[in-house]
């Protein structure tokens, strides 16, 4: 019979795969050629890394899972850290004098590099798994460090609380909140994956903040054209 965690890894999974689907819908409506689109990586990431937790007991302790979960360090450390582009392209967007700012997109990009370096030295290098049975799911676990995730929720923290102030937009604040709440909670919670479901709102936030911004620079866009030609 399904334990109860391994069907929360799944539906989590789920969540995880409807709102990459809502993100390809976005994408292909509004353009694919953008930093914002980076969240596509990280939500494909995301539903392998659930999925492959809910799945490792039926897959059993061997060198197949060893090597499918060693994918999910790989993919937590070059494409997590991607979530400083799309904060700054967020706050780009937001058209504030501050945002256009070339040095905010330098300090994005090397932020960005020196957090998937820093990621690789710390935690692939050296690596070493080692099966964890846990709340009836089986991974392969090795040492890592928070500091990455830390840096991430703090920088999209502030691009939300500049959402919210100057727009109005309060969900990717409270997205990032939900982040902090389950870091805090994880510590109590140890049998129930809270930090996963909490991360699944906390892209939720992200998508609506995306698409926030479409439909804001699709009006605007419009009201440019209209104006072009004479319409009020």
């Amino acid at each position: 019979m399904i334990s109860l965690n391994t069907f929360i890894y799944l539906l989590v999974g789920l969540g995880n795969f409807i709102l990459f689907l809502w993100g390809i819908s976005l994408a292909r409506k509004y353009g694919f050629l953008t930093f914002a689109n980076v969240i596509l990586l990280v939500l494909l990431g995301l539903v392998y890394d659930n999925v492959m937790i809910a799945l490792g007991k039926y897959i059993g302790e061997g060198h197949t899972l060893e090597s499918l979960n060693l994918l999910r360090y790989w993919l937590h450390t070059f494409i997590t850290p991607t979530l400083i582009l799309f904060a700054w392209n967020t706050y780009y967007r937001t058209g504030l004098p501050t945002a256009k700012k070339t040095g905010w997109k330098v300090l994005a990009a090397i932020l960005t590099i020196g957090l998937i370096l820093y990621e690789s030295l710390t935690t692939l290098v050296g690596l070493e798994l080692r099966p964890n049975w846990k709340n009836g799911v089986l991974t392969y676990e090795g040492s890592g460090s928070a500091l990455m995730v830390i840096i991430i929720t703090i920088v999209i923290g502030v691009v939300g609380f500049i959402l919210w102030k100057k727009f109005h937009f309060p969900w990717l604040f409270i997205g990032t909140l939900s982040m902090v709440l389950g870091g805090i909670l994880a510590g109590w919670l140890h049998s129930f994956p809270i930090m996963n479901i909490l991360e699944l709102l906390f892209m939720a936030s992200i998508l609506m903040t995306k698409q926030f911004q479409d439909r804001n620079q699709l009006a605007e866009n419009d009201s440019a054209a209209n104006k072009q030609r004479g319409k009020p």
